[in-house]
């Protein structure tokens, strides 16, 4: 079946905001505080300035990602939120696209409280472009530059109305994630142009092309009816576990290819070849008709909007669970976690790594067993070396997802034939309590790792929701 890939008219809700054209001091209360040891030198305009450091932290935040390394930071920064439990309150807690300045920190952008960012890119010209939900759970997109938000508006479709396979039970009235899907959209910039991802409130999976010419869309995947696993009780989702099924990855190619990818499993592979005629099967060894177990999803989409083709990767027989996704000049890396061995069983979880060439031919998948159980959250190619870092040393129940031990972070390589060779990198700052390292990049000769410590577990703040907090740390590493 060919690519569904439609031109759709993105409705501007709210119109260009000039006037919100600035950068603002962070306001909360520990607005401007300094970086531990300084920034480093590189700040807009500036000249030497201060000498470069290799690590620091600020309290109360967490770094989900880094936006650009050079000539000087930025990230997207998290305050941490409990689980919820009223409507109108979000699993992702309010975020901020952030630079370092001098010796302070600089908000460039935030949304009102009402609103949630998700996910931000920067441009080598210095522009950046968000994506977003409101509180109506619509998509929205935002573009600004160093002084802060230049427009902003809402991923309107009207033509998906027409496309049969978008809906499970007839058409909306508007393009929305669902609750489980609130932290799906995702954004890359290629170029001028910014493709977003998402699972929409029927779980279908979409993509957008926004440019100056008409933007296009492409239904990667068909909606699809999903019966979510959720653990009764606790205060916070850890990982952000629970709703990693209904997340999408998005990663770009130099040559302009993009890559999403999301969990697979046995009724979304069904749906997906009873859509598109194709033959796609989840990864087995051995053939096991009455258990169940995940892959992942990887659809390369061209910039003409056609799928250039899906794919079904994962470690044989066990279930895996995808935290990232990344590009490098060859091939592309689904990172994660797995199970042992098949059933409910998850004392101990192994870091899983899952790659495929540009063409969606599988090219290698890597089992890391580290201390307890690990999970792989963030990674970066450099030339034929592929760092992967996230959390390892926590423990869990079995039968369900609660955290109960603190983990920390780790940092490996991995290299040679077939990825066998896994070496550990030290440079990873010590820290305290729970510490996960949830962002890397690496941009013009520069490896910055970053996350939080002290966070909590999934029952730290059953008693008092305001235990449900972090501090940020952040390290220049491989210089």
């Amino acid at each position: 079946m060919t690519s569904h890939s439609t031109t759709f008219l993105l409705l501007v809700v709210l119109a260009l905001l000039g006037c919100s054209h600035h950068s603002t001091i962070d306001p909360s209360p520990d607005a401007g505080s300094p970086f531990d040891g300084g920034v480093d030198d590189g700040g807009v305009g500036a000249d030497a300035g201060p000498p470069d450091v290799v690590e620091g932290r600020f309290p109360d935040r967490s770094i989900v990602r880094f936006v650009r390394a050079a000539p000087e930071r930025w990230w997207i920064e998290e305050r941490l939120a409990p689980q919820p439990r009223v409507v109108g309150e979000f699993d992702l807690g309010p975020r901020a696209i952030v630079r370092a300045v001098g010796e302070t920190r600089v908000t460039i952008w935030a949304p009102p409280e009402s609103e949630r960012l998700v996910d931000a890119c920067a441009r080598v010209d210095g522009t950046w472009s968000a994506v977003g939900i409101d509180a109506e759970r619509r998509v929205f997109v935002a573009h600004g530059d160093v002084g802060g938000l230049v427009r902003r508006a809402t991923l309107d479709d009207p033509s998906l109305r027409d496309e049969p396979l978008a809906w499970l039970n007839g058409p909306r009235d508007a393009l929305r994630v669902s609750p489980l899907s609130e932290a799906s959209p995702k954004i890359v910039c290629d170029g001028a142009d910014t493709v977003v991802s998402l699972m929409s409130e029927d779980f279908a999976v979409l993509v957008y092309r926004l440019s100056e010419g008409a933007p296009r869309r492409t239904l990667v995947a068909p909606a699809t009816g999903v019966t979510p696993y959720l653990p009764i009780g606790g205060s916070y989702d850890d990982f952000d576990a629970m709703v990693a099924p209904y997340v999408t990855h998005l990663a770009l190619a130099p040559s302009g290819r993009v890559f999403v990818a999301w969990l697979a499993d046995r009724t979304r592979v069904l749906r997906y070849n009873a859509a598109f005629g194709t033959q796609l099967d989840l990864v087995r060894a051995e053939l096991y008709p009455r258990q169940g177990t995940y892959d992942s999803f990887v659809a390369g989409v061209d910039r003409d909007g056609t799928r250039a083709f899906a794919s079904v990767i994962g470690v044989p027989d066990v279930e895996d669970e995808l935290f990232g996704l990344v590009a490098g000049p060859e091939r592309v890396a689904v990172i994660g976690r797995h199970r042992r061995e098949l059933g409910r069983d998850n004392v101990e979880l192994h870091a899983m790594v899952s790659e495929l060439d540009h063409e969606g031919r599988r090219a290698a998948v890597t089992s890391i067993d580290l201390e307890d159980s690990a999970l792989a959250q963030t990674a970066a190619y450099d030339g034929d070396s592929l760092y992967v870092g996230g959390t390892e040393g926590w423990r869990q129940n079995p039968s369900g997802r609660s955290v109960f031990t603190p983990g920390s972070p780790f940092l490996v390589r991995l290299h040679g034939p077939g990825r066998r060779v896994v070496e550990r990198i030290e440079g990873v700052p010590a820290t305290s309590g729970h510490a996960e390292l949830r962002a890397m990049l690496f941009d013009e000769g520069r490896w910055l790792i970053g996350g939080h410590e002290n966070g909590p577990l999934t029952h730290t703040a059953d008693a008092d929701p305001s235990r449900v907090r972090s501090d940020a740390w952040w390290a220049r590493i491989l210089d």
